[in-house]
């Protein structure tokens, strides 16, 4: 699991991300902060990986999504926040 975490790309991480937050946004703001933090800690426990850790790499899928030339899918998924959730 590990392996297969630090070597996925930020653009398999983004288009995942947006899959979820677009199921997200039927639910009010307020479930979709403890739906989202719950179901974080709870896969995080589940594969034995470190909440913190798995912060920190997608630290690093944000700064890769964001670097020169690339970053389309991030600020999408921006922008898909700021306007529909």
């Amino acid at each position: 699991m590990r392996d297969r975490l630090l070597t996925m790309t930020s653009f398999q991480a983004q288009t995942s991300a947006f899959k979820m937050l677009d199921q997200l946004q039927r639910l009010p703001q307020h479930e979709q902060v403890a739906s989202l933090a719950l179901g974080f800690l709870l896969i995080c426990k589940r594969f034995n990986q470190s909440p913190r850790d798995m912060c920190e790499l997608a630290e690093k899928f944000l700064a890769d999504a964001l670097s020169e030339g690339r970053g389309e899918q991030v600020r999408a998924l921006q922008n898909y926040l700021r306007n529909e959730l």
